[in-house]
Order: C-alpha cells, then structure tokens, then sequence
C-alpha cells in the first residue's frame, strides 16, 4: 500500500506520533535492549522563548503568550525552540475567541441562514487549537506522558545525591 500523496506532501505518517527519548526511558523501553536508545540527541536551547513582533500587536495573544510562558515555565519545560509553536498557538487562540464572542453575539447563522464564516472559522481553529494544546504539554493527557518523564528524572537525581553522601561518608 502506498502513502497517501498528501501525507508525503506534508510530511505526515501513519501511526501513533513518537515519544519524546525521556519518555521511553521512564516506560522502561530501553531496558531490555539499551542499544536501541538513540545515540545523536538535539538538545533544545534553554532560553526562554521571545514572542515574535506580529503577535505583540494583538493583546489577546500576549496575555495568553505570558500565562502560557509562566506555565511552561514552572513545569520546566520551555524553551526558546518553541517559539514558533507557542506563537502559532497564542495566534490562534487570539482567532478562536473573536470567532466565539462574534457566535455569541450574532449566532452560528449568518443573516441568509447560513453558516456564518465566523463559525466555520471557529470550528477549525478549534481543531487546531486542540492539537497545538497537546503539542505543548497543556492537556491531561499530554501532561501525563511529561510527568513520567520528570519522575523518572527526579529519581535519577535522588538516587544519584544518595550515592554522593554514602560516598562522603566513606560507605
């Protein structure tokens, strides 16, 4: 069966989307067979993203920009690498609710009674704005799968802080 020509023009493949190296790690992939973990790892730039200049002109998108850094942030996450994502989504976003406060004042119905521009608009930004959610780490789910990543790490940090006092100690 061949690829769907859409899916090799945009660089999309069946099945599920890979997981983050960490993440099979802390699922216990690598631990029959370590030489299946990848060797050449990209480490992301650890600064903080900057938002780019289309979107400071939009304040919806910048508040959102700033709660969303602030999340990611705390939950360590971010980093500068992620700028064109979290713009696409703060944009998006921003997009998202002038479509939803446009429905609630005038209705999904434009005044020929048909679907409004306004609603088709909003209902495929709110398709993109859930995968860009997942894409973030801003889902249940998505936050799940990072959280086993960050405890696997922390007991890694523990047990190797444990190990560095036993040998303090002179055990």
């Amino acid at each position: 069966m061949q690829p769907d020509q859409s899916d090799m023009m945009y660089g999309m493949t069946k099945g599920p989307k890979p997981r983050a190296i960490n993440v099979s790690e802390a699922g216990g992939s690598y631990a029959k067979n370590p030489s299946r973990r990848p060797t050449k790892i990209v480490k992301a730039d650890a600064r903080l993203p900057e938002p780019p200049a289309f979107l400071t002109d939009d304040p919806v998108a910048m508040e959102h920009w700033h709660e969303v850094v602030d999340v990611l942030k705390s939950a360590n996450i971010l980093t500068k690498t992620d700028t064109h994502l979290l713009a696409t989504y703060c944009s998006v976003y921003s997009e998202w609710t002038k479509c939803h406060t446009h429905i609630q004042k005038n209705g999904h119905s434009d005044e020929n009674g048909k679907t409004s521009p306004e609603s088709v608009a909003y209902f495929k930004l709110l398709a993109q704005h859930s995968k860009l959610v997942a894409e973030l780490g801003l889902s249940p789910s998505s936050r799940a799968r990072l959280s086993v990543a960050i405890s696997e790490e922390e007991k890694e940090d523990e047990v190797s802080i444990a190990s560095l006092l036993r040998s303090m100690k002179g055990e």
